[in-house]
């Protein structure tokens, strides 16, 4: 893995939790604010991915602040688990554009759509 995905990855690393209540998190993710512009058109791809676990029910993502506000079931997902996800996600993405860097920003758009159609293998 490059030197860049790996300091994504410790940037992932970063996650906090802002708030927390049954069913809904608040988390810092200070990489969201350092996404190049061209990725905040397919923000709702990213969401797709995400949403793929049971029991996320709604995604809110905030590049300027760098934060993100999960809504989910507590009977059907634990905050844990949600967290858990969350860097999962983060973790394929970026080894999935380590496999298969793209230069161009027309690539950006089918590699979350090949991210979406592989996250179901991630459950």
């Amino acid at each position: 893995m490059s030197a860049y995905l790996a300091k994504l990855k410790k940037h992932f690393n970063r996650v906090k939790v802002v708030h927390r209540l049954p069913g809904r998190l608040r988390l810092s993710i200070p990489l969201l604010e350092r996404l190049p512009s061209e990725w905040l058109r397919y923000k709702t791809d990213l969401v797709a991915i995400i949403k793929r676990q049971q029991g996320i029910e709604n995604i809110e993502l905030s590049v300027v602040t760098g934060r993100v506000l999960i809504h989910y079931d507590p009977r059907q997902i634990s905050q844990t688990q949600v967290l858990q996800w969350m860097r999962r996600v983060a973790i394929m993405l970026l080894e999935g554009y380590a496999q298969n860097p793209f230069d161009s920003k027309r690539e950006i758009a089918p590699f979350l759509k090949r991210m979406h159609s592989q996250s179901r293998l991630w459950l």
